[in-house]
């Protein structure tokens, strides 16, 4: 059974250092690409007057793989130093099985 995932982050952070986020976030997606039960894993982002908007997009084989995802994720330096750069978080997040 198939399970998608869209979750969009409004971000607030300083112009100085939006460059060195969305690199971040580049490497979140990069790095959650080779997770077992991944099928695909998008990001596409847009840069606000004083934020920075990311929106993600996966495929995941089932909710297990989700879940076990969603665990490794955590422990990944790049998303330790997302969270550090940001000052304010919207997130938006719908989730379908098929």
């Amino acid at each position: 059974m198939l399970y998608l995932k869209v979750k969009s982050v409004a971000i607030h952070v300083d112009k100085k250092r939006a460059e060195e986020f969305v690199s971040l976030c580049r490497a979140h997606a990069e790095a959650s690409r080779k997770d077992e039960g991944n099928i695909e894993f998008k990001m596409k982002y847009i840069r606000l007057p004083g934020a920075v908007k990311v929106t993600f997009l996966e495929l995941w084989k089932d909710r297990a793989c989700l879940e076990k995802h969603n665990e490794a994720a955590k422990a990944r330096e790049h998303i330790a130093k997302i969270n550090e750069i940001r000052d304010y978080r919207e997130v938006i997040e719908r989730e379908t099985e098929d």
